[in-house]
């Protein structure tokens, strides 16, 4: 199996790079169970069955503070202001693949301009976003 860096990856909104951003991940799909009821003296193991549609999961990114991004950085944080619904952001894994959301399916920014501004270190700034309607696909399979 391949191991893949993060050396390559970026964010991206629509053909814009979000500025200075080092880190992103996705939580991935969860589904909710529920166990069946039980009767006095019943044995066995228990049963379980899903009660809901499952979770298309959140992403989170972060990076660089870059207060000029206007096209990257400011974006996102007028995006998570309005409640927009955001199909075009991509997280690359390398120049030739990267995830989006699928087909019908949108991104919330639930979390924009979460700046921790250390006093002798670079200032970081951290996104999340909840997806919605689809799941997430990875698109390519280049190195």
């Amino acid at each position: 199996m391949a191991k893949i860096s993060g050396v390559n990856g970026s964010v991206m909104y629509g053909s814009v790079v979000v500025a200075n951003q080092v880190t992103w991940s996705m939580s991935g799909i969860s589904q909710t169970t529920t166990t069946a009821p039980t009767a006095f003296g019943d044995t066995g193991a228990k049963v379980k069955e899903v009660t809901d549609l499952p979770d298309a999961g959140t992403l989170e990114f972060n990076g660089n503070y870059d207060p000029a991004d206007a096209n990257g950085q400011m974006v996102l944080s007028e995006l998570a202001k309005l409640g927009s619904h955001v199909s075009n952001l991509y997280l690359y894994v390398n120049s030739a693949t990267w995830w989006e959301v699928g087909a019908g399916g949108y991104m919330i920014v639930t979390k924009a301009d979460a700046v921790t501004l250390p006093r002798n270190a670079f200032g970081t700034i951290s996104f999340s976003a909840d997806i919605s309607s689809a799941f997430m696909v990875q698109q390519g399979t280049g190195s």
